[in-house]
Order: C-alpha cells, then structure tokens, then sequence
C-alpha cells in the first residue's frame, strides 16, 4: 500500500453494542476498502483502529490522505503518522473531490447497508463485512481486476464458488501497466505450491513423531471405561475435584482414537478422542467365611508391641523379607594391627 484514502462516515443510529460512525480507509492503487464500525469519531479512536485493524495486517502506507476535520489533523494523528514514518496530506477545504476515491466508496456503503439494515436501522454494524466482501470481489472499472486479485495476487472463494466450483481463470488482457499483476500471480502460485508441500511433510513429519511416542491402552466396543470430564464446579477448587466419572460404556469405534461412549448416569451417547478414555478396572470383592472377612493381605501380629497392634505382611509359616544387612569388614590400612579385645 503506498497511499491510502481515510475518512468517517456517519453518525448512525447507535447500535446494541454503541457504534454510530464508520471509519474507512482504501488503498488507492488495489481498490481494497476497509470499514470499521466505531462509537466516536475522535482522533484516539482513528489512529488506535488504523493502527490496530489495517497497518499491522497489510503494513505501513507511505502516504495517508484525508480531509481537514479535526481527528485526522490533531496533534495526536499527527505524532502517529510520524512515529511510522507516514507522510500525511490532506485534501482542501470544502471539496471532497480531492479524496473522490473514498467519498465514491462512501456513497456505495451507504446505498448497501440501507438495503441490509433492518426497519430500526440498528443493526447496521453486523453488515460492514457482507458489503466489504461484495465490493472486494467486484470487477473494478478502472483496474479491469478486482481488489482481491491486485492485493493477495488471487481471487476469494464466494458462495457460487462453493457450489459450483471457481470458474476458469482468463488471461489477464492489457499492456504494460498490468504486468505486475501478472508477476504477481506467477510469485504467489510459486509460493502457495511450495507453502502446500511443505505443510504435508511436516504434517506427515510430526504424525510419525507423535505415533512413535503413543502407546495407549487398547479399548473395544463393550469396554468400561473412565471418561475424564473436566468441568469446574462453583465453590469447589479445581484442583481437589476428582474429574474423571465411571464406568462408562464404550458403544461403538469411529476411528482408530475416536470412540462412540455412553456416559455415566447420563445414558447419552457422546463421541471422545481416546485421549479423554482410561480402561476401567473393578475393585476385587473381599471374601467372606463364616460372616468373617477375609482379606487379600494377611494380617499378623506385631511381638514387638506386644500383640497390640496387627499389621499387614506375611503370616507365621512364610518367609520373613528383611532388609539386606551389610557385611562389615576391617578397612585394608588396618589388617596388619592386632587389636585386643576390650
């Protein structure tokens, strides 16, 4: 972008979310519009927008035009053209057709949102970007291209397009003012071919990876399984909630990682990445004999308490497990002295 047209248009019903102007900005050489719906007109809201919404997408124009009203020639749009090395200019008094490009625009807008608003007219703001669309995939007189084509080098895909497929490309007929455009073309079909192949070596590149670390828990239909829901629960820390709900049912296997579970309590059916699953193992039922419970671990009495206390380990008749005691040996600077027993 070398010099870009601005200016504000409205006031405008105010809208639910407190917008009434429209501030727009046009690259002068591709047609690109741009339309930001704002609440105020002042020179912090322009320059914030400008700078915020357009200059850091398509970068710093060296030259911004628009009229003398007094957001565009405060001292604070005029520090920020400075700082970004912009050369400002500004059309003379009381004629818009030093800036015709943006009035022109201005009047389309205009005429587009009065037929999309609704009968409050307060809901204009939510059409900016269905208008902008329009006019960026529209044939420009003048250029004999659309905005889209001068700017990204291509077309953008419309809802025909969709449908029926984009149509066939025709030769870009002119003479040597348009043979940027066709550079242009050949440089970006250049870059997008090498930025699609390089995008499915690393993807094939990063699945090799990520497969070569997976080593999951196998899991089939008719399985029970945990289901980790982490769901936050108002008074409770989220860190001392138990976040995983079970046994849930494993119904049906879409993909290799995608599973089709009923959840607990629920009888739902949801579909989850086996990231979200865990196999759900049932605790063992203890043993009863006699009305007696007969624990998995035996219990034995501890001597050294004097019966007092029983702890879990082996029973009288198995083998002790100590701990490994260590042999102590005389260090190798001591072997030839005789010690006397004291």
């Amino acid at each position: 972008m070398d010099r870009v047209g601005v200016d504000i248009l409205g006031p405008f019903p105010t809208t639910e979310t407190g917008n009434r102007y429209v501030l727009v900005a046009m690259d002068y050489f591709t047609k690109w519009p741009e339309a930001y719906a704002v609440p105020d007109q002042s020179a912090t809201t322009s320059a914030q927008r400008l700078v915020d919404e357009m200059f850091s997408r398509f970068g710093v124009p060296e030259e911004l035009h628009s009229h003398q009203g007094r957001n565009f020639e405060s001292r604070l749009f005029a520090e920020v053209c400075q700082r970004l090395g912009i050369k400002k200019t500004r059309t003379t008094p009381l004629h818009s057709q030093s800036d015709g490009l943006v009035e022109r625009f201005n009047r389309t807008l205009a005429t587009q949102l009065a037929i999309l608003t609704s009968r409050h007219q307060r809901d204009w703001d939510q059409h900016l970007t269905l208008v902008l669309w329009a006019y960026r995939t529209a044939v420009q007189e003048s250029t004999r291209c659309t905005p889209a084509a001068l700017m990204f080098g291509r077309e953008l895909r419309t809802p025909v397009e969709l449908v029926f497929g984009p149509p066939p490309e025709p030769e870009i007929a002119g003479g040597p003012e348009l043979d940027y455009l066709r550079r242009l073309i050949g440089w970006l079909d250049e870059v997008h071919r090498m930025a699609r192949e390089t995008l499915q070596n690393a993807g094939a590149r990063q699945k090799r990876a990520y497969d070569s670390r997976a080593h999951g828990p196998s899991l089939a239909p008719g399985d029970q399984v945990w289901v980790y829901c982490p769901v936050r629960k108002r008074g409770l820390s989220p860190k001392l909630t138990h976040h995983w709900q079970g046994p849930g049912e494993i119904m049906g296997q879409i993909t290799d990682v995608v599973f089709r579970v009923r959840l607990p309590g629920l009888g739902r059916q949801v579909v989850l990445h086996k990231d979200r699953l865990a196999p759900y193992r049932p605790m063992a039922p203890l043993q009863q004999t006699d009305g007696v419970v007969e624990s998995p671990m035996p219990l034995s009495i501890d001597a050294e308490n004097g019966g007092s206390r029983l702890r879990a380990g082996p029973g009288p008749g198995d083998t002790p497990q100590g701990r490994p005691v260590r042999v102590r040996r005389q260090p190798v600077y001591l072997q030839d002295f005789e010690l006397d027993d004291i």
